[in-house]
Order: structure tokens, then sequence, then C-alpha cells
């Protein structure tokens, strides 16, 4: 397990769609991009840096597992999920995990 994936255990998830969301840290896995831009294709899952921390029912929607919240799209949801890929970002960022070039490790 790669150490971005392992990171999201025990973090309150950042997609957070409405009605949704299980607030609960125990739940949270690693939620991957579900487009080719991120290096998904023919089997293959996303590159990790193109993830976003979120619980298990959260990620069943962005995966078509389940059916978007009543009132909402699918469109709706994946803007949730480019939210919460932002939040994740800025959380590996601040940890240390992701570092940006000319950054020291902290």
């Amino acid at each position: 397990m790669s150490i971005l994936r392992e990171s999201a255990r025990g973090l309150e998830c950042m997609v957070r769609i409405p009605t949704v969301c299980r607030w609960q840290p125990e739940y949270t896995i690693l939620s991957h991009f579900q487009g080719s831009a991120g290096g998904k294709g023919r089997g293959l899952k996303s590159d990790d840096v193109c993830a976003a921390v979120a619980c298990t029912a959260c990620d069943a929607v962005i995966d078509r597992q389940q059916k978007p919240p009543q009132g909402m799209t699918y469109d709706d949801c994946m803007l949730c999920w480019h939210d919460g890929h932002m939040r994740t970002l800025l959380h590996w960022r601040q940890s240390g995990r992701l570092l940006v070039a000319g950054e020291r490790k902290k």
C-alpha cells in the first residue's frame, strides 16, 4: 500500500457530498480520479496523487455504485470530489507528504 493511500486512514472525509458523507474517519479511503487524465484506463487505477480522501459512502457515489443524492447530479458530486482533491493536496503539502518544487520537507 502506498504512503498516500495509507495516509487516508483516520482522516475526515474531504469530499463531503451533502446527505451522503458519513463524517466518520474510520470509513475513509483514497478515492481515485475516474478520468484518463489521472492515468486511469484499461484496468489501471489513477495515480495516487490524482485522488481525494473520501469516506466509503462518498466514494460509492463517485464510482457510480450509488446514485447521487436527490437534487444533485453526478457532475455536482464530481465538483465535491474536486474540492476534496484540493483539500487532500493541501493536507499532504502541510503534512510534508507532497513537496512543491523548491520546498524542503518540514
